[in-house]
Order: structure tokens, then sequence, then C-alpha cells
């Protein structure tokens, strides 16, 4: 009898400390932990060149992120031509083979850099970063944006 209560004891244990590992985890590398209005710098993207410059961290081998092209493409065909907003591809990626691979899939990046796991904080693929022309962060994104996340982007790059 003992025996019983013990192990149900010590599963119940165990799935606690599963619990806690794993929001640990989550808040480490899925929630971004960068406030709001944080000025950013990035080598090879001069902000002050738009009013808005989206960064769109992508890969090419991320199923997320061939999910979510649809949306990006439609963002870029609306405010490409508007002259106030930049979007910048980076990429794991080398950077000719995923300017290539994105114009296929219709999306046409003026600016693509190459970058590491990490860069601005950045641990998953898709992330969107939306910045003034000082690099000043006002939203960001992570992962397949749900209906009211994408209205919140449109919403933003609009105005």
């Amino acid at each position: 009898m003992f025996n019983k209560y013990f192990h149900r004891a010590l599963n119940i244990a165990i799935g606690l400390a599963c619990a806690l590992l794993l929001t640990s985890l989550v808040q480490r590398y899925v929630v971004s932990e960068r406030p709001s209005r944080q000025s950013i710098s990035l080598p090879g993207v001069d902000f002050s060149h738009s009013n808005k410059t989206l960064l769109l961290f992508l890969q090419i081998d991320c199923d997320v992120c061939t999910k979510s092209l649809p949306f990006y493409r439609k963002l870029i065909d609306t405010f490409k031509n508007r002259g106030d907003v930049k979007f910048v591809l980076i990429t794991p990626n080398p950077p000719d083979s995923a300017t290539e691979f994105f114009k296929n899939e219709g999306l046409s990046f003026i600016t693509v850099l190459q970058g590491k796991r990490g860069l601005l904080g950045v641990q998953l693929s898709p992330t969107l970063i939306l910045a003034d022309s000082t690099g000043a962060v006002h939203g960001s994104w992570i992962g397949q944006l749900s209906p009211e996340q994408e209205t919140e982007v449109w919403t933003m790059l609009k105005n």
C-alpha cells in the first residue's frame, strides 16, 4: 500500500518538475523579452531611410515560415511602393540562395542579410520586428501569426 502511494507521489513530483522546466524553457527561448520602444541597431540596415522597417527573420527550411508566406507576400505587395516601409530579410541561409528561394515564392526584398540565431535576441523563425526611423522597436511577433496578430501588424504598418 505504501509503495502505491510512494509511486503516485513520485509521479506527481516528476510531473511538476517537468512543468517547471518547460515553463522556464518557454520563457527563455520563446517569449520575446524585447521591451517595446527599445532601440536596436543592425549592421547593413539604415533605419533612418524609411519611417518603418519590418525585419523578417525567416529560414528556407522552416515549415512555419512557408505557411506564413501568403501573409508576408500580401504585406510586401501592399506596402513596397509606398516608400515609407522597408522590408529586410534576415536569414541564417546564404543570402543568394535565400533571395532566390523567396523570390520564387513571390517575395522580393531590397535588403537581405545573413544572421545567426540570437541576433537581436531572436531565437525562433519566423520572427517579425517592426522598428521606426530611429531603430525604436514598436512591435515583435513570433511564429505563425493569428488573424488578430496579422491585423495588428497590418495596422501598425499602415498608420
